[in-house]
Parts: C-alpha cells; sequence; structure tokens
C-alpha cells in the first residue's frame, strides 16, 4: 500500500514537473505577422482576375507557376513565378502588356525578405518612353488609359502593414473614378527575426618595442 502511495506522488511530481517544462517551451505556432505571401498579377474592377498564382506561407518555401494570363483584354503576361515562405516572398511576371495604357516590358519583378523590398523593371515602357529599371519606392507617374482617362501608376510601391509585414507590388495601375486596379508582381515578407548589432572582439594587446632615442 505504502509502495502504491509512493508511485502515485511521484507520478504526481512527474506530471507537475512536465507542465512546469511544457509551460516554458516556446510556442511553435507563428506569431502574426510571420507569413510571407505573393501573386503574380490581380485586376479589381468589371474585368475582375482573382490573384494568379498565389501562394502564402508561415514556414517553409511554397511556390507556384502560371504559364500564361491572358482572360482579359486589359493585361498578357505569361511566365508567372511566385513563391514565398514566413520571412521571404517573391514574384516574376514576364513578358508584360497593358495595351489600353501603352504599357509593356520584358519582366516584372518584386521581392521582399525581412521586412525589407525591392522591385525590379526590366524593358519597361510606358507610352514609347523607358521607365527607371530600379524605381525607389512609392514612384508615381500619371498615365492615359484608352477609354477610361487619366490614371496613376505606381511603381515599387511599399506599404507597411498593421502588424508589421511589408507588401511590396513593382506596378500597381489605378483606374480613375473608382473603376478598378491592375497590380503586377506583389510579395509581402514577414518582420524575420531582429538582428542586433554585432559585439566587437576583446582587443587583444599587442607588444612593439618602441625606439628609445637620446
Amino acid at each position: 500500500m505504502r509502495y502504491s502511495h509512493a508511485v502515485m506522488r511521484l507520478a504526481a511530481a512527474g506530471l507537475l514537473a512536465g507542465g512546469l517544462v511544457a509551460a516554458g517551451m516556446p510556442a511553435q505556432a507563428a506569431a502574426p505577422g510571420d507569413e510571407g505571401s505573393a501573386y503574380g498579377l490581380a485586376v479589381t474592377g468589371p474585368l475582375a482576375v482573382p490573384p494568379v498564382p498565389a501562394v502564402s506561407s508561415s514556414s517553409g518555401e511554397v511556390s507556384k507557376r502560371l504559364l500564361r494570363e491572358d482572360r482579359t483584354k486589359l493585361v498578357r503576361a505569361s511566365g508567372l513565378d511566385v513563391s514565398a515562405s514566413a520571412a521571404r516572398a517573391r514574384s516574376s511576371v514576364a513578358r508584360l502588356a497593358v495595351p489600353a495604357a501603352k504599357l509593356a516590358a520584358g519582366a516584372v519583378s518584386a521581392k521582399c525578405a525581412d521586412g525589407q523590398g525591392s522591385a525590379n523593371l526590366a524593358n519597361a515602357v510606358l507610352a514609347g518612353k523607358r521607365l527607371d529599371s530600379t524605381p525607389p519606392p512609392n514612384t508615381t507617374v500619371p498615365v492615359d488609359v484608352d477609354g477610361v482617362g487619366r490614371a496613376s501608376l505606381t511603381l515599387n510601391k511599399q506599404r507597411r502593414m498593421a502588424d508589421g509585414r511589408l507588401a511590396v507590388t513593382a506596378m500597381e495601375l489605378m483606374l480613375p473614378g473608382g473603376k478598378g486596379a491592375l497590380r503586377v508582381a506583389s510579395a509581402t515578407c514577414g518582420r524575420g527575426v531582429p538582428q542586433g548589432p554585432a559585439e566587437a572582439p576583446a582587443p587583444t594587446p599587442v607588444r612593439h618595442d618602441l625606439p628609445v632615442t637620446g
């Protein structure tokens, strides 16, 4: 009888210790702001196209590819390639054409890593004028869209979200009057692990023989 009571006390102690250890272990679930996502292009408005291809991940890398997107007359593109992990995301679109805006590009890409992002435009032309291949964040260019009127084109659009993530869209064409928008190559990344300043190593004493003058 005493033996069984002793076993029960040891088991209870073991459960308590296990609970304390478990309470001290870090949670495995992703914290808010630690999810990456990406898509090739999206269109809102009367001729809507949902984000394609689209991926998201709060852990390891996932990727998708789409050979061609030409469901609307507004935009044509091919070679859409996206990937995302918790702290990194990228999106690239090749052979982009938006005839109504006289906008075209050989390749458009956006990437985001650990809360920092950038966009790149290869052979991008708007109304016969070459666009900067590495535009500064949130560069806005006026553009006339046939049958619609004056619109605005934002290059390398960057927006910090409430949860700390960064959303980077290589091109965003906003139609006037709330008629819709076209977004090309978008990548959103988590905050990543903040890196503290590196500690400098302690100096090592070095002996020198100093010349003596008299």
